[in-house]
């Protein structure tokens, strides 16, 4: 067995911090990440760290970017098991999908709209939110049924994850103490 980490975030920028009051949520990300400390997360966010937009499909790290500004970022991790064949698929589709990473583009509009449970998915496939990625990411590698959560996903509801067993809660605290993580 693998394992693979589901890292509910929230950094303290203006934006995070607007997202936290629209939608009354406290975490507003949301990454994978298949390293057990965390030295790389794959979401979809902002492209740039000190400006919004454009957003995309992006890595994070705690070696650069918004992840590097904000190290003491308030997050939760929990660990999601998988068979070591379904891991070595995991790894190869994100590998994929990084390194095609310009074809994808950000769901301003579902992730706006996601606050009143109102499903907006883009024509486009590959235009996506972060909990929209970790939702379709764990469907397609049948960790969850799509019923388990319904269409629409903010970051908060991924907290089912350790109600159904499929996650287990590990960390909760600042990124820059998570005990496996190498600063």
């Amino acid at each position: 067995m693998k394992s693979l980490y589901v890292v509910l975030s929230k950094t303290g920028t203006i934006t995070s911090r607007a997202i936290s009051k629209f939608t009354g949520d406290w975490f507003t990300h949301v990454s994978i990440s298949v390293d057990d400390n965390l030295q790389t997360m794959y979401s979809f966010g902002r492209i740039w760290s000190y400006w919004p937009w454009p957003g995309g499909f992006v890595k994070e790290s705690v070696e650069y970017g918004l992840m590097r500004r904000f190290k003491k970022a308030d997050i939760l991790v929990m660990q999601v098991d998988v068979s070591d064949d379904k891991y070595a698929q995991i790894v190869e589709f994100i590998t994929t999908m990084y390194a095609e990473r310009k074809k994808y583009k950000y769901n301003y509009l579902g992730a706006v709209l996601s606050r009143w449970n109102v499903c907006f998915r883009s024509k486009n496939p590959r235009r996506l939110y972060c909990s929209e990625f970790v939702m379709d990411f764990l469907e397609r590698f049948g960790i969850i049924q799509q019923e388990e959560f319904g269409k629409v996903v903010r970051p908060m509801e991924l907290l089912k994850l350790e109600q159904s067993g499929k996650g287990k809660v590990i960390y909760r605290g600042a990124l820059c103490q998570f005990p496996q993580l190498k600063i």
